[in-house]
């Protein structure tokens, strides 16, 4: 649900405002969400407040996540933009698609080998280090988004105000092509993402 709210906010966000300073925001919000998960406690020591400050925190880590979606890839496409023809699709797939893959095998590689290092009988300490993790690759692109400049392509084509009847009518065709592929990769990512320790 927090990538959801995250993906419509950035996205309006990107458009309209800036997408160096949607990937900071989104980038930041990943940082004090990651380590506000993994440090996560109940009142007293309460299970139940565990449970709901993790689902505090991982709802408000998901809309840092939804962030990257719209305000990244995007630019990610904008830059590509200036590579020469042949070479664009290589260079967008690899920092895209190819990320959040390769972010999908460390993901459920971690928690096992933290499981092996800590043993079963301290699972409080694997879960807290692999919630923990999760700050580093934020962290590592801190600094490149703070010297991150607006793509070229986005600076000369701001629009504040789109011709939404024209982009149906002239793009329907593409959109939903592009929104079936993008439906049928997450729905099978993501759900053998989450049925894959069952």
């Amino acid at each position: 649900a927090g990538t959801v709210v995250g993906q419509l906010l950035f996205g309006y966000l990107s458009d309209h405002w800036s997408r160096k300073n949607s990937l900071l925001v989104s980038t930041i919000i990943l940082i004090i969400f990651a380590a506000l998960g993994a440090g996560s406690y109940g009142a007293h020591g309460s299970t139940q407040g565990l449970f709901a400050a993790l689902t505090a925190y991982r709802f408000l880590l998901g809309i840092g996540i939804g962030g990257e979606y719209p305000a990244g890839s995007v630019s990610c496409a904008e830059a590509t933009g200036e590579l020469k023809k042949g070479h664009r699709n290589r260079w967008f797939i690899f920092s895209t698609n190819f990320a959040i893959d390769a972010g999908f095998v460390v993901a459920a590689l971690v928690p096992m080998i933290l499981v092996l290092i800590f043993s079963e009988n301290h699972l409080r300490a694997a879960w807290r280090v692999a919630l923990g993790l999760g700050v580093i690759p934020p962290l590592s692109l801190l600094w490149l988004r703070v010297k991150l400049k607006e793509p070229e392509q986005y600076n000369r084509q701001k629009m504040n105000k789109y011709p939404i009847w024209l982009i149906v009518k002239f793009y329907w065709f593409r959109l939903t092509v592009v929104s079936l592929n993008w439906f049928i990769y997450d729905f099978s990512a993501y759900s053998f993402g989450i049925y894959s320790s069952a």
